[in-house]
């Protein structure tokens, strides 16, 4: 497996390259910076599931301060923000989870590596080696930084720093009362140390004389809540992480045969979901996962409907996790849903520990007067209750554990349902009017296909499982008669004469033109296409898949000749403005033959955080970091796409449909608890076979 290397230095990278080297464990993310980098290049310790508000800001996750400072300095400073490398070279170590430096200046070579432990949670490592090319006397500091950078901070309203021999231990009490801690040792191979206290870096200074090609190592370990292991070995943990990290990708390697570079692009992508997984951690995956405070680091309906397939198929205890996140948010969603004048539970857009909304209504800026601009993503995208509910479905289907649906799964799918039956009207049908659907540009319309869809989906299992299950449910306030009356009524975008679902009433009638049309028309570069005044809004042009997504997420009677003619007619006025479109259209391609298309579009995801021209701002608005559901979508466009990888009440079948430059495919999933390899060949013919327990 082949590492993900960038050679030498453009400081217009530096954000982009903070995403793209992310460490992280599940818990904490630490960007692919560098030692040297501080608050103005975004170095960040990122903290899952923990939160904090500033005042009247955004509520965010909260970042840690630096473990890693470093700076050698001596008749100049050796950093790459202050003079040119010779040589410079990063790498990350996808098989282990290692990021690798090595850079060199006229007279002194600086190597090091750096992991966040797969095996203890709370342990981050640094090695930082410093060789001479000639003799020198430099001078080293290093320490914590407390200057954090965070996006709508200050989150600690008391930091306090400790030093005693070699350690140096953060105690910080957040806005909201949260005592956080982090401590660091710091380890050096040659001279003494003195306290450092300066400019917000608290720990040691040390004059050192090398000669040439003698060298000097320092060995950070830090640890986040507690001393304990510090007198640990770094060898010993460095080893018991690289030992943990390898035995994830037992069950979650996918091999594409005859496809180097595809090959590289969808393990980078499956590393990026790794990464995120703790069987332990009950808090979810943000969508930016753990790159940073972007979007809040709040969780979506992408960990549900993206990302929670590749868990379910890889490790159902962490899928199970993310579940029972949102059975435990349940009484937030009752909140929101009450607070709007609903019932039941109406999920948050972005949610956070609580479950509490934490979308505003103004949550995109004008990038020309920095005026907020209104947004329904709170109160119209009502599709995220049912995406919720369907997800605890097919986590179920896929893993024959129905205990969940007894333990608060049924009771979250009949709250869900119960708001919808207070949001929709009755006229001749039942309408579901005034939403957003997935597509964003298009705010406050009537009837978007996907919503109302996956409504119909929802009901149909709460029907099926109300028997059984019926018992479990805290409030019963409806009965199984009504939820098939309303099933029987609800409005359901059909197919029109030429076979093509509208998207939302009203739709066919607005202005057909084509994006690359509608973007010339922006005034600013970083302006939303979408709201009341966008560019888009009038329009046939869609930010990313709908009628699409509701083809290939949702259970519906259409067959291939229907998802062809939507294919053809919406792929044209799709932007492609999200991470989670490509990958809709990956899977619908594959089905209907267009194998070049879904090729490209299998790329576009597996790719899109190799890149540094990622869309980095929504209006005035910062969204970078990592796209962890376009890594699932990737994922998703081999397994479900490619391989034709399906789920009916037999079990499993594959219908495969390999592009030309693929000429193979060989996986694992775990299915109902065994575990079976799955080989697809050139010639579109398959294996599958059960295999040994999974681990």
């Amino acid at each position: 497996m082949k590492k993900l290397t960038k050679q030498g230095f453009n400081y217009q990278d530096v954000v982009s390259f903070g995403n793209m080297f992310l460490l992280a464990n599940g818990r904490y993310g630490y960007r692919g910076t560098l030692e040297e980098f501080r608050k103005k290049e975004m170095t960040g310790l990122n903290m899952l599931g923990v939160y904090d508000k500033y005042q009247d800001k955004w509520r965010e996750s909260v970042n840690l301060p630096n473990p890693f400072y470093i700076l050698i300095s001596g008749d100049k400073e050796y950093s790459l923000l202050t003079q040119k490398a010779i040589n410079h070279e990063i790498s990350l170590d996808i098989e282990t989870g290692v990021f690798l430096r090595n850079t060199e200046f006229d007279d002194l070579v600086i190597v090091s590596k750096r992991f966040v432990s797969s095996d203890k949670k709370n342990i981050l490592g640094c090695q930082y080696k410093v060789k001479a090319k000639k003799d020198i006397s430099i001078n080293l500091k290093m320490g914590l930084d407390l200057d954090i950078y965070e996006i709508n901070g200050p989150h600690f309203t008391d930091k306090k720093c400790q030093i005693n021999q070699d350690i140096v231990s953060f105690n910080g009490v957040t806005n909201e009362g949260k005592n956080l801690q982090i401590a660091g040792k710091y380890n050096v191979s040659k001279g003494s140390k003195a306290t450092y206290i300066k400019d917000d870096i608290f720990g040691f200074n040390e004059d050192i004389r090398l000669v040439k090609d003698e060298e000097v190592v320092i060995e950070i370990i830090a640890q986040i809540g507690g001393i304990d292991l510090l007198n640990n070995r770094f060898d010993d943990l460095y080893e018991s992480h690289i030992n943990s990290f390898k035995k994830m990708w037992n069950n979650a390697r996918v091999k594409l045969i005859g496809d180097e570079e595809a090959q590289f692009e969808l393990d980078y992508s499956i590393y990026h979901l790794l990464i995120l997984q703790d069987d332990n951690s009950v808090a979810s995956v943000p969508a930016r996962g753990l790159s940073g405070q972007t979007y809040k680091g709040a969780i979506f309906w992408d960990t549900e409907m993206f990302m929670l397939p590749f868990y379910a198929f890889t490790n159902p205890t962490f899928a199970r996790n993310i579940i029972q996140y949102r059975i435990n948010t349940l009484p937030g969603a009752k909140k929101k849903a009450k607070k709007y004048g609903y019932e039941g539970a109406f999920f948050a857009w972005e949610s956070q520990d609580d479950g509490l909304e934490q979308c505003s209504d103004y949550n995109v800026t004008d990038p020309i007067t920095n005026e907020p601009i209104r947004t329904y993503f709170a109160d119209k995208q009502i599709h995220i209750s049912a995406d919720v509910a369907l997800a605890v479905i097919r986590y179920v289907c896929a893993s024959n554990d129905f205990s969940i649906l007894k333990e608060g799964g049924y009771d979250l799918i009949y709250e869900a349902i119960k708001f919808y039956l207070s949001y929709m009207v009755k006229t001749d049908k039942y309408h579901l009017n005034d939403v957003l659907g997935p597509d964003e540009y298009h705010e406050r319309v009537n009837d978007n296909a996907y919503t109302n869809m996956i409504v119909k989906n929802i009901l149909e299992y709460a029907i099926h499982y109300y028997d059984q299950y019926i018992d479990t449910v805290k409030e019963k306030t409806f009965d199984k008669a009504k939820m098939q009356e309303v099933l029987s009524n609800l409005y359901i975008q059909e197919p029109n004469k030429d076979g093509v679902i509208e998207q939302f009433t009203g739709y066919f009638k607005l202005e057909d033109t084509l994006p690359h049309i509608v973007k010339s028309r922006k005034k600013n570069e970083k302006e939303y296409m979408g709201g009341a005044q966008g560019v888009a809004t009038p329009t046939r042009v869609i930010k990313q898949a709908d009628v699409l997504a509701e083809l290939m997420m949702l259970n519906h009677p259409y067959g291939l000749d229907i998802l062809k003619k939507n294919y053809d007619f919406y792929s044209k006025y799709t932007e492609h403005g999200s991470s989670l479109s490509s990958s809709m259209y990956c899977l619908a391609a594959s089905k209907i033959g267009y194998l070049d298309d879904a090729y490209k579009l299998f790329r576009k995801s597996s790719g899109i955080d190799l890149g540094t021209d990622q869309k980095m701002y929504a209006g005035g608005i910062y969204i970078g970091g990592t796209h962890p559901a376009s890594n699932a979508g990737a994922y998703l466009s081999v397994v479900l796409g490619f391989s034709g990888l399906n789920i009916d009440e037999n079990g499993l079948i594959l219908k495969p449909h390999l592009p030309p430059s693929i000429k193979g495919i060989k996986y694992k999933i775990i299915f109902r608890n065994k575990q079976y390899q799955i080989e697809v060949f050139e010639n579109n013919t398959y294996n599958i076979k059960e295999v040994n327990n999974h681990d």
